[in-house]
């Protein structure tokens, strides 16, 4: 069954589509916020577009609302790009998934994954420095793609999902599409307004490899600028020659501050992977110590459910051990203890299940889920 074509969409579609016909005119570079103020008819047209995709996915509730990190962000932007203060909007993509982007109208999109593996301010600055270099030289208006199909799959997917998949920000040229040239470019840029407000330009390499290691544990194959495994190569090589280039060495990386403003979106980011299925994310995070570190205490929890969504020989018993590790850790997360009952209820071992389905009512006595706590330790007393 075809879903019904919404007015909105079409009118959106058609917009979209019409933006094929500006490829190869001559296109200009936004010196300041007050060049966005007479636009000619192709940039005014992706303005629109770019507007009404702003719009559509603030109410579809596709955006992560912090009003502190987000002026935090903004900060960041603001202080790289003074000259387009007025212009450029960061927003926060309430999705898991590592990826930033910038729409032609100047709205910076970064995904709370992106921002939640990050280190520090240095490596933030490096990817919103980078987005806005492609909205200052006006990249998307330089794509010669054509983009026709990927604008009715990705929005035809969009209407069933109401995710922002990859067919509308093809269309404007804002994702996986920027020549090897463009992306340059815009290295070179966000590389010298990165270093010219005092970071650490090395932190820039790192950023782009944490990338390029996910990228490589999903083995992903989809169009996303930032899990491209020869885009990610690419960006590392440039920052490389960037840092190699440079007569003085170190910088600021803003660690504390970055941390005290984002520190609350690991807790977040785990919770979303394991309600998305995402385990080799989870598994990725996790096994690894230096990064282990950074997250919650009771974060072996979210390990023992990637193993079980994972489904491996083996899983099973590293999923045991990984509760019992967040029952060490962090003796008050409830849910540790509703997993282990579950585990030794599997295994007929009735009475290690009841211990654990009690002290979980105990610690958690308004849960969801109580009924079926209850209703599981019924079974158990009743086959004792």
């Amino acid at each position: 069954m075809k879903p019904a074509v919404l007015p909105w969409f079409a009118a959106l579609l058609s917009s979209l589509i019409g933006l094929t016909g500006c490829a190869g005119r001559d296109v200009r570079t936004l010196e300041q916020s007050s060049d966005t103020r007479q636009l000619t008819e192709d940039e005014s047209r992706r303005w629109y577009s770019a507007e009404e995709l702003d719009r559509t996915w603030r109410q579809k509730g596709l955006i992560y609302t912090d009003d502190a990190l987000t002026a935090y962000l903004q900060s960041v932007a603001d202080a790289l790009y003074p000259e387009f203060s007025d212009t450029v909007v960061i927003r926060v993509m309430d999705s898991p998934d590592l990826n930033a982007f910038a729409l032609p109208n100047g709205s910076v999109y970064l995904n709370l994954g992106i921002i939640a593996r990050m280190e520090n301010e240095a490596q933030l600055a490096t990817v919103i420095a980078h987005e806005i270099s492609h909205f200052k030289f006006q990249h998307s208006l330089k794509q010669r793609h054509a983009i026709e199909t990927a604008v009715v799959t990705g929005w035809s997917v969009s209407i069933l999902t109401g995710i922002p998949l990859s067919g509308e920000l093809l269309a404007l040229g804002a994702m996986s599409g920027y020549s090897q040239e463009a992306e340059r470019e815009a290295d070179r840029e966000g590389f010298r307004r990165l270093v010219r407000q005092g970071y650490d330009g090395t932190e820039s390499v790192k950023i782009f490899a944490i990338m390029q290691q996910e990228a490589k544990v999903l083995d992903s194959k989809e169009p996303w600028f930032y899990s491209s495994h020869p885009r990610l190569s690419e960006r590392i090589e440039s920052m490389q020659q960037l840092n190699m280039q440079r007569e003085e060495s170190g910088g600021a990386t803003n660690q504390q501050s970055f941390a005290a403003m984002t520190g609350r979106l690991h807790a977040l980011l785990l919770e979303k992977y394991l309600v998305a299925h995402q385990y080799k994310q989870l598994i990725n995070l996790l096994e690894e110590k230096a990064l282990r570190s950074r997250y919650p205490v009771y974060a072996d929890f979210y390990l023992g459910e990637a193993y079980l969504q994972r489904k491996t020989p083996g899983d099973a018993e590293k999923a045991q051990a990984a509760y019992l590790s967040a029952l060490e850790r962090a003796p008050e997360f409830a849910p540790s203890y509703r997993a282990l009952g579950l585990i030794h209820m599997q295994q007929k071992q009735q009475a290690d299940a009841l211990r654990y389905f009690d002290k979980y009512l105990q610690l958690n006595p308004h849960a969801e889920d109580k009924k079926y706590i209850e209703l599981y330790r019924n079974r158990l007393l009743e086959g004792s």
